[in-house]
């Protein structure tokens, strides 16, 4: 196996305070770069921008897990959206609506997969930070650096 360099963290993982966590959350809650609060961060709705606009953090480090990290906060964003939509409407309704029920409920998740997308992705870097915090080293790699995928520390400039 081959090791990969921008997996590599200087400071090991870390248990955060708690007010640490909030913060990085709440930043990306709020779509802004969970590192410092700033941005833009978003290309498009659809798509990060490759660094924050303020800190130069990449919004991908590099880690193995980010894909699958992001989609399973985005399925459980989702999940936990549609349950409370559909609690709700049971709720409210005398009778059950299967007809609502079987139109409403694929396409209610389909619209919300687009509305979270991009908060996944910042929670997930969130997550990520709250872990593996940024390091003066790592973040003078990541704004050094000029291609959107590139991986290696030392790559050429």
């Amino acid at each position: 196996m081959t090791r990969r360099p921008e997996m590599d963290s200087d400071t090991g993982l870390e248990i955060p305070s708690l007010g640490r966590t909030l913060r990085l959350f709440g930043r990306g809650f709020l779509l802004r770069c969970p590192n410092c609060g700033g941005g833009p961060v978003l290309a498009h709705w659809l798509k990060l921008r490759v660094k924050c606009g303020a800190c130069g953090l990449r919004l991908q480090r590099g880690e193995h897990d980010a894909f699958t990290g992001s989609m399973f906060i985005l399925f459980t964003l989702v999940g936990l959206a549609g349950y409370a939509i559909l609690a709700v409407t049971m709720a409210v309704t005398a009778e059950t609506p299967w007809e609502l029920l079987e139109i409403g409920l694929p396409l209610l998740a389909v619209v919300l997969l687009l509305a979270f997308f991009p908060f996944s992705k910042l929670l997930w870097l969130a997550f990520d930070l709250m872990l593996r915090p940024v390091t003066p080293q790592e973040l003078e790699w990541h704004r050094r650096s000029e291609a959107e995928f590139e991986t290696e520390r030392d790559a050429p400039r």
